[in-house]
């Protein structure tokens, strides 16, 4: 007798946890990367100057929100093919990193209001 294992169809999906992820899956998304070639540079500095992406520096951090703030932008107002939502760009960030993001948003959000 034949024994079928019962798998799920859906799959676990992967959990983002640090910024370099976050922003190199935004960036992958972009239809023409060539609208973001900026952010794709200061992507590609970081990973190559990072010994292990678990130890970005707390700048490297902060930089790399930036980038992916403004990638997501470009992927919610601007890329040609789609648009995206927010929700739908930060469905796969761990809690950790969704918060860290969303308090450098708020941070920078108030410089722009009060500058």
């Amino acid at each position: 007798m034949v024994v079928f294992r019962n798998f799920s169809t859906q799959q676990q999906s992967e959990i983002m946890t640090t910024a370099l992820d976050l922003a190199k899956t935004a960036a992958g998304y972009a239809s023409n990367q060539g609208d973001i070639a900026s952010s794709l540079y200061e992507i590609e500095r970081i990973s190559n100057q990072s010994s292990s992406v678990a130890l970005l520096s707390p700048k490297d951090e902060l930089t790399l929100l930036d980038v992916y703030l403004q990638i997501e932008h470009y992927l919610m107002t601007a890329d040609p093919i789609r648009t995206f939502n927010k929700e739908e760009l930060r469905n796969k960030a761990s809690r950790g990193l969704r918060a860290r993001l969303e308090a450098y948003e708020r941070q920078a959000s108030t410089v722009t209001q009060n500058s």
